[in-house]
């Protein structure tokens, strides 16, 4: 596989490399929707903030880069949507 990308072309390494990373960042949204089980009084309302926050602007990015990364674009709209979920939740258990 390494030695099949070492003899493509640039641009394709490139790209290649763009789906990969966007298939390897499913592991945060995927861990997210595994976390939807626990405790709400254990979500860190501060960092699943920022996560949210982070993958809403990173969801126009992956639209506004040539071509368009619809997989990391899809990536992080699930992500920013369970962190927002995980936010209220937290939120919600530490107010009641």
């Amino acid at each position: 596989f390494f030695f099949e990308a070492y003899n493509m072309p640039t641009d394709q390494v490139i790209r290649m490399v763009g789906y990969l990373g966007a298939a390897a960042n499913w592991l945060i949204p995927i861990a997210a929707m595994g976390a939807l089980r626990n405790d709400p009084k254990n979500v860190d309302v501060k960092m699943s903030a920022v996560l949210s926050t982070y993958s809403f602007f990173f969801i126009r990015w992956a639209l506004a880069i040539s071509p368009a990364n619809y997989p990391l674009c899809a990536c992080h709209f699930t992500n920013s949507s369970l962190q927002a979920i995980h936010t209220a939740r937290g939120i919600r258990a530490q107010y009641s």
